[in-house]
């Protein structure tokens, strides 16, 4: 004996669909099934690469970057009203002008020792060749 909960979820499950239910015993003419894994995976390898790009980025582009970033939030409080301006504002621009110019420090000692091992190879090369 069955119940009447029994006997409607029988029917529900009978009735449920798919994209691919029965496409096979129907001939491929059922619903059009369509992915989304190629999206998804574009969508994943984008924000992937702008990690990376960040992650890996040279000192003296993080130099410029942030620099460009002061000029803007100096920009950007130039059209406020004075008693619009906080300190905070102030604060948070003068961080990041510090990590500014310690990314520019950084990049002039990456470029000054490179420029060294290029004049001890000029020098080898020299004393090889010369």
């Amino acid at each position: 004996m069955s119940s009447p909960f029994q006997k409607v979820f029988t029917e529900k499950k009978i009735k449920a669909t798919s994209p691919l239910l029965n496409s096979y015993e129907r001939g491929g003419v059922g619903d059009i099934y369509v992915s989304n894994v190629a999206s998804i995976q574009k969508a994943v390898g984008s924000v992937q690469n702008a990690i990376n790009s960040y992650i890996n980025e040279d000192s003296q582009h993080k130099a410029d970057r942030l620099a460009d970033r002061v000029t803007r939030r100096k920009d950007r409080l130039s059209h406020k009203d004075e008693e619009d301006k906080s300190t905070r504002y102030y604060s948070v621009t003068s961080d990041i002008a510090g990590r500014a110019a310690d990314a520019q420090i950084e990049a002039d000692k990456k470029d000054t020792k490179k420029q060294t091992m290029l004049e001890k190879e000029l020098a080898k090369y020299k004393e090889k060749y010369g």
